[in-house]
């Protein structure tokens, strides 16, 4: 089951999968369109592939999908959570709504729709794993991500502890903390020269990642039934090795 796999690196993951010979479970929220496209893909390549919908900050919703997936698919050997939310507001200008929106979707949604299919994996006896995708401003936010990256970095802590508790049920649970990557959610920063030109100097290879890339390393640790667990994977073309992009400035209510 990958969630959010409309599109991005969570589009790239699912095809991946598929090409292992994996069913693939295809969550989107409101890209039907997309979702359904994705999965005629798959199924094109003989591949088989189910479409399920749900808004992951709906607690309700979550539990939903869980059951409805497990008894669509019969099991679920491998979660990736990708759903989530991303943009930037600087610190002095961000609401309760958008921490809200921050931590309702990309912490609290994630993290009991983990709890859900893990409490399943254990009942079923599937040894299996859990990938989490989260991002380098969990682990150095940038300006205008304060808000963004804690919710990330609240997903690198959560999950070690989860790799913790479920290494028992041999349940391996990783993350993958990703950097500037050809997204949607990247679109209008590359769309910029000024802007593009100021993130690719940020990065020791000069450039964004493909989600592909992403995808790549995460289904290849999957299917090759590796040892690694609790562990913090960063894919992001040496970022984190440069001191990054954007200098602060005195605040003057405009981004």
């Amino acid at each position: 089951m990958v969630t959010g796999a409309s599109r991005g690196i969570g589009r790239a993951i699912a095809l991946h999968l598929a090409e292992e010979g994996c069913e693939v479970g295809i969550h989107y929220l409101n890209q039907k369109e997309e979702a359904e496209e994705l999965a005629e893909l798959i199924r094109s390549k003989n591949g088989v592939a189910c479409l399920f919908q749900a808004d992951i900050s709906d607690l309700n919703q979550v539990q939903n999908l869980v059951g409805e997936c497990w008894e669509t698919m019969n099991s679920i050997d491998f979660l990736i959570n990708n759903a989530g939310v991303s943009y930037k507001k600087l610190f002095l200008d961000t609401t309760e709504e958008d921490v809200d929106l921050f931590m309702n979707t990309n912490y609290k949604g994630t993290f009991f729709l983990t709890q859900a299919i893990a409490k399943k994996m254990v009942k079923h006896d599937v040894q299996g794993a859990i990938y989490t995708i989260t991002s380098v401003n969990g682990i150095r936010p940038g300006i205008g991500q304060s808000a963004y990256g804690a919710s990330k970095s609240a997903l690198e802590t959560l999950m070690k502890g989860v790799a913790l508790e479920l290494a028992p049920h041999n349940i391996k649970v990783n993350t993958i903390a990703a950097g500037a990557i050809e997204t949607d959610m990247t679109k209008e920063a590359r769309e910029n020269p000024s802007t593009l030109k100021e993130i690719n100097e940020g990065i020791a290879m000069g450039r964004f990642g493909l989600a592909d890339e992403v995808a790549s390393v995460l289904v290849n640790l999957l299917v090759s039934g590796s040892y690694l667990t609790g562990e913090s994977i960063t894919i992001d073309g040496g970022l984190l090795l440069m001191r990054g992009y954007g200098k602060p400035k005195p605040y003057s209510g405009k981004e």
